[in-house]
């Protein structure tokens, strides 16, 4: 049996893969604490939530009905103009649902959009996605079509009292070269926690704008929802910013509910892409959003999810020197 290139790439065993092998055979284990891979740990008050609101959306039929039909390709209509509506109100954007759309989990929203703007071009150009900082979500490495899509650079670290340390983007060495697609950053960082300042989303914006390319902000942890931060920041967005967000964080990764905000040319791309692969993503997840929002919860549930909700467990913080080698072990990996 032959496979094609596709085949090939895709037929890897990936750290990803392994990651996702690893939560699997966890669930099958007698005793085994599960603490997440990308999303919160099991919240006793979170479960008792989502019991309650599926528990009131099946007594209604509404669960039911997102169970036997189709959303369209760009997601449910009723949460996309939830959504706009409560992002408009609480930071004064200026979001339709024609900037929203949704994919079957943020991987799925990473895998469309790095290959919407790094590969090779119409006219046989080769196009990367920049990173402007490692170590990154090893989720990204294997999204390409083609192999070699990435670019970064190493961080600038800053010692700090008490052992700690913060990393940031070195923009004295970062370079937007003619062969740059897109800039993507998480924010925070999995698996590190770093989160990217305001100025420094700042600098990447105006960046992005002068070499005319989008900014694509992974705030799968982040602000707005479900803000799983310890650092006061501002959420970000303008019509250059690819703003992508995930159910999983609040504790539904079962759900497989991704969230790309963009522009509305970046939004009917995904929702054709959507259409060829998927016909549509899951409804499941939107539906309990959107009751989620007509109740005023979605924004405040992030308050819930935060280290004292689910205990406290034995954790060895890495030194400096440590964490530094981790970080030139990676940058040597990804560097192009």
């Amino acid at each position: 049996m032959q496979f094609s290139k596709f085949g090939d790439k895709f037929n890897r065993y990936t750290g990803i893969t392994q990651l996702m092998d690893d939560l699997n055979e966890g669930l099958r284990t007698p005793g085994a604490i599960m603490l997440g891979g990308g999303n919160p740990a099991a919240i006793p008050s979170m479960l008792d939530y989502f019991t309650e609101l599926s528990a009131d959306m099946l007594a209604k039929g509404e669960l039911l009905a997102a169970m036997t039909n189709y959303d369209g390709p760009q997601g449910k209509d009723a949460f996309l103009n939830a959504l706009a509506k409560l992002l408009n109100d609480t930071y004064g954007w200026s979001l339709t649902k024609n900037n929203i759309s949704l994919t079957n989990g943020s991987q799925s929203s990473f895998f469309a959009l790095f290959n919407l703007f790094a590969g090779t071009t119409a006219e046989g150009q080769k196009r990367k996605i920049l990173l402007p900082l490692a170590p990154e979500y090893i989720g990204y490495s294997d999204a390409g079509l083609e192999d070699e899509l990435f670019r970064t650079f190493k961080p600038e670290i800053t010692k700090l009292d008490g052992g700690l340390f913060k990393y940031h983007i070195d923009f004295e060495r970062l370079k937007v070269d003619a062969d740059i697609g897109a800039i993507c950053v998480s924010r925070p960082t999995n698996p590190t926690g770093n989160v990217l300042t305001d100025e420094e989303v700042d600098k990447l914006d105006k960046l992005a704008r002068a070499h005319g390319i989008p900014l694509i902000l992974d705030c799968a942890y982040g602000s707005p929802f479900p803000n799983i931060l310890f650092e006061d920041v501002t959420p970000f967005w303008n019509d250059n910013t690819v703003l992508c967000m995930s159910l999983s964080k609040l504790g539904l990764p079962g759900l497989r509910c991704g969230i790309v905000i963009a522009n509305e040319a970046i939004t009917q791309a995904l929702t054709n892409i959507n259409g060829i692969i998927s016909l549509a993503p899951g409804s499941m997840g939107p539906a309990m959003a959107t009751e989620m929002i007509a109740r005023g919860d979605m924004l405040r549930l992030g308050n819930v999810i935060r280290p004292d909700s689910f205990g406290h467990h034995a954790k060895r913080v890495k030194s400096f020197n440590e964490v530094n080698n981790d970080i030139k072990d990676q940058t040597t990996n990804l560097y192009i």
